[in-house]
């Protein structure tokens, strides 16, 4: 029996550390409460014609708003999203997707990140295939995330994520988008708790004769955003 004991202890302790570093990321917003957030983005871009080089840049801009729980029906939260100007509902599943917006949703407010089903391991990547919306288009993407690590005692995780998307171009025009960031996710409230990403645009229109290419026009924006949790009231 004695000999039994040491491989249960590890097999145990296997099963313990396996545990520890796995976590389930899911949204779950109580009923009733309200989070309210601070959003702030600042942009900047450089455009070069022929030998003119130009740059310019916007100072931060920052507003407040607020995601208020209604009820969860139907396997989606119900939410209302906005501020004093302006509200709008979307209906959110458990892991972030969007069941349901209104047309008029509009393009300032955050999005709400999309987190693989299912215990998600510590140093583990995942795909989601989720739409982002490009001024008034919708291009599908791919979402890569890594969750990074997990704080049980403070109860938060960190992911890194990333999304990949292609772009009509041709022989003359080439376009490309990137976007990367982080989220600390509070595990105990099941909300975003801070988010900070950045995004890059390029745009670049070129010209070809006589099998030489030559950039008339190139122009890149890129644009930082943060979102921090500023307040929960129930």
């Amino acid at each position: 029996m004695k000999r039994l004991r040491k491989p249960g202890i590890l097999i145990l302790l296997l099963i313990m550390a396996t545990c520890a570093g796995a976590a389930e990321i899911k949204y779950a917003y109580k009923k009733g409460s309200t989070y309210s957030y601070r959003y702030t983005q600042s942009t900047s871009s450089k455009s070069k014609a022929f030998t003119v080089s130009t740059a310019e840049s916007s100072p931060p801009v920052s507003y407040d708003f607020s995601v208020k729980s209604i009820d969860f029906q139907d396997g989606a939260f119900i939410l209302d999203v906005g501020d004093k100007a302006a509200t709008y509902r979307r209906y959110i599943r458990e892991n972030g997707e969007i069941k349901g917006a209104p047309a008029e949703a509009g393009q300032g407010i955050p999005f709400f990140l999309t987190f693989p089903e299912g215990d998600w391991k510590v140093a583990e990547k995942r795909q989601v295939r989720k739409s982002l919306s490009l001024g008034n288009k919708d291009v599908m993407a791919i979402w890569s995330l890594l969750l990074k690590s997990v704080d049980n005692e403070k109860g938060l995780a960190e992911i890194l994520f990333t999304a990949n998307l292609s772009l009509p171009e041709d022989q003359l025009r080439q376009k490309g988008f990137s976007l990367k960031g982080r989220v600390v996710f509070n595990m105990l409230e099941g909300v975003i708790h801070q988010a900070d990403w950045q995004t890059t645009y390029k745009f670049n229109f070129s010209n070809k004769a006589f099998a030489i290419t030559r950039n008339l026009w190139v122009f890149e924006k890129q644009s930082s955003h943060t979102l921090a949790m500023t307040g929960i009231q129930e």
